[in-house]
């Protein structure tokens, strides 16, 4: 279970795929699922956002996230989160995220609005997101 001071562990190619959707998908906010275990992230499913405000905010369609819970079930894997992307701005929770955060999911998010896009991880805590450390793995 996820606590804050966390550290998370992701695939390289998780962290690849995260991105080239962040970039696809920009200027829309680009959304998906983790799938992995307590303690690593094995790969990141792309979601279609279906907010309707897309440019600043996701919905990850209902159907992608069912899809998801069916193929880490297969894989003996769970969704263990979520991602989504910052078109315009740094990898932090917005106050949208923390209207809508929940406590034990690991959201990752990726900030396209700085010279370098960064992916930051952050757990629901005690009312706040608390960073969680993401260590990449091959």
């Amino acid at each position: 279970k996820l606590e804050a001071e966390s550290v998370m562990h992701i695939a390289r190619s998780a962290e690849a795929a995260i991105l080239a959707h962040a970039r696809a998908d920009a200027p829309r906010e680009c959304c998906g699922l983790l799938i992995g275990t307590d303690t690593e992230i094995i790969d990141a499913l792309a979601a279609r956002n279906v907010a309707e405000q897309a440019e600043t905010r996701y919905l990850i369609d209902p159907r992608d996230h069912l899809r998801a819970i069916r193929e880490a079930r297969v894989r003996g894997l769970q969704v263990i989160g979520a991602y989504h992307s910052h078109p315009r701005s740094d990898a932090r929770p917005s106050a949208t995220d923390a209207a809508e955060g929940f406590a034990h999911f690991l959201y990752v998010i990726v900030g396209l609005g700085v010279e370098r896009p960064r992916m930051t991880g952050w757990i629901w805590f005690d009312g706040n997101f608390a960073p969680v450390a993401l260590v990449r793995f091959s």
